[in-house]
């Protein structure tokens, strides 16, 4: 791992775990990458999490990371097995998801302006989009 992270190298085995597992368990999608890009993608994102966050734990860092980053792009009968290899990857650790509040406001209004359903599931989509 890059980014200043001092246990790298224990933090690494679970990411490179994560996507292996990810890559043979759930569905075959052609828009899912488990290679270098999205390694160096997820990596950027750790990073400015960690100098954002500088207080939390390297590991929570990497799970909130790699959970945030990958979630969007999982369709949503994938993202239980996605949740579940992570959750056994980082036992006992739990993270709540970064959401702009203000983000979700608006999206309800949009969404009520609209006459659409604004259910849990689809404003937190939109907000990991």
């Amino acid at each position: 791992l890059a980014e200043g992270f001092q246990t790298a190298r224990a933090l690494s085995v679970k990411f490179n775990t994560l996507y292996e597992l990810s890559s043979s368990l759930l569905s075959k999608q052609p828009h899912y990458d488990w290679g270098l890009r999205a390694v160096k993608s997820v990596l950027r994102v750790a990073g400015g999490m960690k100098r954002a966050n500088p207080t939390l734990d390297e590991s929570q860092v990497l799970m909130r990371a790699l959970r945030d980053f990958n979630t969007p792009k999982i369709p949503s009968h994938d993202i239980p097995i996605f949740l579940r290899l992570i959750n056994d990857l980082f036992m006992g650790q739990t993270v709540d998801p970064n959401v702009d509040q203000g983000l979700r406001d608006r999206i309800i209004r949009a969404a009520k302006a609209k006459c659409l359903q604004h259910d849990d599931a689809f404003v937190n989509k939109v907000c990991n989009f």
